[in-house]
């Protein structure tokens, strides 16, 4: 068996189990895939695991996964009917022209334009001169969920929109992601799932993690 890296547990039950998966970590195995979370988990806790969504590879954050197919396909279904809330934070390039809104430009899948949505708050900006020396263009910190649910959705709405995304090198701004390795030594996707808000007996619980993209150097 491969070595592999401890998978934090935020929370788990006899049937859900919550982690915090780490940016660079496949949520599903596959071919040419190396580590993913349904066979690492797996080893780790002892017993087979099944996933009731996933994570870009790249993105880190909260996943829900299930320890029986019965649970599994209950809240697959639970998300699909936007039952679960999910949130994820983006340290982005720029500034949003307003503070609060929506995102609604079609986002294409398969060559096809799908209607989309996303919806996005703005938490913070820092300027050129407090970004540790960083000139190259201010950064936001975006708070941001999802009306539907396209691949790679938030990544794309962000860069249609003038924000591309920290660190995403498949729909952002080379040069500035270029930078920021230089000044900021940020050499990954800056997009977390920081939020999970699941419907249990009793009321909604949520489960928050810190995100772990942000430059110390930033607050």
């Amino acid at each position: 068996m491969k070595s592999q890296t401890f998978i934090p547990i935020v929370y788990q039950d006899q049937d859900l189990i919550l982690i915090n998966k780490r940016a660079g970590l496949a949520s599903q195995g596959g071919a040419g895939v190396g580590r993913s979370v349904d066979t690492d988990l797996a080893e780790q806790i002892g017993q087979k695991i099944y996933l009731c969504h996933r994570l870009d590879k790249e993105t880190s954050g909260l996943l829900l996964c299930a320890k029986n197919p019965q649970a599994a396909g209950k809240w697959s279904r639970l998300i699909g009917e936007k039952s679960v809330k999910k949130e994820y934070k983006a340290l982005c390039f720029g500034k949003p022209k307003n503070p609060s809104g929506k995102i609604t430009l079609p986002v294409r899948e398969k060559g096809q334009p799908k209607s989309a949505l996303t919806y996005y708050e703005l938490e913070k900006t820092f300027a050129q001169e407090e970004a540790g020396g960083f000139d190259a263009s201010p950064l936001s910190v975006m708070r941001l969920s999802l009306g539907t649910g396209r691949t790679h959705q938030i990544r794309i709405h962000l860069a249609q929109s003038g924000l591309p995304i920290v660190g995403d090198d498949k729909y952002g701004d080379f040069g500035l992601n270029k930078a920021a390795k230089r000044d900021l030594s940020i050499k990954r996707l800056c997009l977390c799932a920081f939020r999970l808000t699941l419907p249990m007996e009793g009321g909604e619980r949520a489960f928050e993690i810190e995100c772990d993209f942000m430059p110390a150097d930033l607050f």
